[in-house]
C-alpha cells in the first residue's frame, strides 16, 4: 500500500503531525521502534515528575507535624511508587494509542530505514509514500573522555531498570 505519509517516530512531533495530517484525510503510517510518546513519557519527564510527586508526599508526612498534623512514622514503598509511575506512563500511552486509531493512523512498532525519498523499509517490508516526516529525536551522548557522568543518562538509566 502506497501512503500520503510515513512518519519515523512516535514522539511528541511524530504522533501529533501524525494525528494532524490523518485528521486533514491524508494516509498515514507511523513508525516507532520503542513505546509511542517518546522519551520524555516513556523516561524522562513523566516518570520523574510522578516519582517527585511521590517523594514530596513523603515529604510532606514527615514534616507535618510542623504544621499541627499527625500522621505517625512517615514510610515509603518504593515498589509501590515505581507501580504507580509505570500505571500512569501506560494509561498516557494508552491515550495516544487510541487518538491516533481514532484519526485512522496506522502504527507500526518496529525499527524504520530509509531507503529514498519515498521508500521505508521495517523488516523485510516496503512502504511507499508521498511524503516522509522524521521526528526521531534525540540520544544522550557521552563524551569519550568523560569517564563516568556520576548522573544517570538515557542509555544508563535504561540499564537501572
Amino acid at each position: 500500500m502506497k501512503y500520503d505519509v510515513i512518519i519515523i517516530g512516535g514522539g511528541p512531533a511524530g504522533y501529533t503531525a501524525a494525528e494532524k495530517l490523518a485528521a486533514g484525510g491524508l494516509q498515514v503510517l507511523l513508525f516507532e521502534k520503542r513505546n509511542l510518546g517518546g522519551v520524555c513519557l516513556n523516561e524522562g519527564c513523566i516518570p520523574t515528575k510522578t516519582l517527585l510527586y511521590s517523594a514530596k508526599l513523603y515529604d510532606s508526612g514527615r514534616q507535618a507535624s510542623k504544621y499541627g498534623v499527625e500522621f505517625g512514622t512517615a514510610s515509603f514503598d518504593l515498589g509501590k511508587m515505581v507501580a504507580r509511575k509505570s500505571k500512569v506512563v501506560r494509561k498516557l500511552v494508552l491515550g495516544i494509542k487510541s487518538r491516533l486509531a481514532q484519526a485512522g493512523v496506522e502504527v507500526i512498532n518496529g525499527e524504520a530505514f530509509i531507503i529514498d525519498k519515498n521508500r521505508v523499509r521495517c523488516g523485510v517490508v516496503v512502504y511507499e509514500s508521498e511524503h516522509l516526516l522524521v521526528c526521531t529525536g534525540s540520544e544522550t551522548f557521552v563524551l569519550p573522555f568523560w569517564v563516568s557522568t556520576g548522573f544517570l543518562t538515557g542509555p544508563t538509566r535504561r540499564r537501572w531498570r
